[in-house]
């Protein structure tokens, strides 16, 4: 893996896979799509679908409360946040390949 600043970040290319944070806490588990000037779009796979907010979190109380499933968010978001100071997780393709290794076994 390798820590990236913002700008360097928005270089890499469409399908990467990163966590994105602030010095030492990283979150989520997304796939980078197409930078803008100071911005980005993505896909984060650790979210289920929804079409707005309120549906959002009604759901994660039906899956909390009733036990309900609902299939990963396969939507492209922008990130929106236009903080220089975020910096990002990249997952290198050694990475990725482990990552894999654990899917497989469990599937």
């Amino acid at each position: 893996m390798r820590i990236y600043n913002k700008k360097d970040f928005l270089t890499l290319p469409i399908g990467t896979f990163f966590a994105k944070g602030e010095k030492w806490s990283m979150n989520g588990f997304c796939i980078k799509g197409e930078s803008l000037e100071n911005d980005f779009y993505y896909t984060d796979l650790i979210s289920i679908d929804f079409c707005n907010c309120r549906e959002l979190s009604d759901r994660q109380e039906e899956m909390l409360e009733k036990g309900i499933s609902y299939p990963i968010n396969e939507s492209e978001m922008r990130d929106g946040c236009f903080c220089d100071e975020d910096i990002f997780l990249v997952f290198e393709k050694e990475d990725l390949i482990k990552i894999r290794e654990h899917i497989n076994k469990f599937l």
